[in-house]
């Protein structure tokens, strides 16, 4: 099973289930009780995974990422998809002058978003750093239901939705690849450090927790189940 189908299909059976059950207490027939359910769990599943980006951006109250306003983040993007043959994401931003960055996917593509203080004060070498990280991750095949289970933490619950955190492993595998895109890994390194110098806190629900290329929580200094601590990546980078 692929990792949005495990993602929706446990809220999508309840959802069902509540259906059948309503519309067998109504006095409907058991065959017109379970075509509804199946139809309505279907239908709850590709509704939630279709508009997933949407309410996580509105979720963290991301804008778009204007090209009059962020000309040097647009080139940068523009650049690099071109180079590498990448689709270009939707670009959005949150105004905080954090430092963090976070990229999302749903069935109509990609988006990143990056906070004002990441898209505006990282210099040429670290911003490409940070977008070519946000592409790798673009490419990554669970960020569709990284996305989506974003999108239903509040609705369903921890319980509901798991709970599997990302393999902080795998951060590391992700700055290797973006370092390769740019041929340059000490900017990889000098990134992340900016970054962390910037603080990363975010005011952004838990259930994102997974989506962002840094702690949200600030904690840097810390490695969880989900980001490795700065120092650590900045190193495995020193020897790749």
């Amino acid at each position: 099973m692929s990792p949005l189908r495990s993602t929706v299909t446990l809220p999508a059976v309840v959802v069902g289930l509540a259906v059948f059950l309503v519309v067998s207490v109504l006095g409907a027939g058991l065959p017109i009780a379970v075509i509804a359910g199946a139809v309505i769990a279907i239908a709850f599943a590709r509704v939630v995974s279709g508009r997933a980006v949407g309410v996580v951006m509105k979720s963290l109250g991301a804008r778009p990422a204007l090209v009059g306003e962020f000309p040097r983040l647009h080139n940068t993007v523009g650049g690099l998809c071109l180079t590498h043959g990448i689709e270009i994401p939707e670009l959005f931003v949150i105004d905080t002058p954090a430092g963090n960055a976070a990229a999302m996917a749903g069935r109509e593509g990609t988006s990143i978003v990056l906070t004002t203080g990441a898209a505006d004060r990282l210099g040429l070498v670290e911003l490409e750093a940070l977008v070519a990280l946000l592409m790798v991750r673009c490419g990554d095949d669970g960020l569709v239901a990284d996305t989506t289970k974003a999108s239903m933490g509040r609705l369903a619950g921890p319980r509901l939705i798991g709970t599997t955190d990302a393999d902080p492993d795998r951060l590391i595998q992700f700055d290797f690849d973006g370092a390769d895109l740019t041929r340059f890994p000490p900017g990889m390194q000098t990134a992340l450090q900016a970054l962390a110098e910037l603080g990363t806190e975010v005011d952004a629900p838990g259930a994102t927790s997974r989506l962002w290329l840094l702690q949200p929580d600030g904690r840097t200094d810390v490695s969880t189940t989900s980001h490795p601590t700065v120092e650590v990546r900045v190193d495995a980078l020193g020897e790749c």
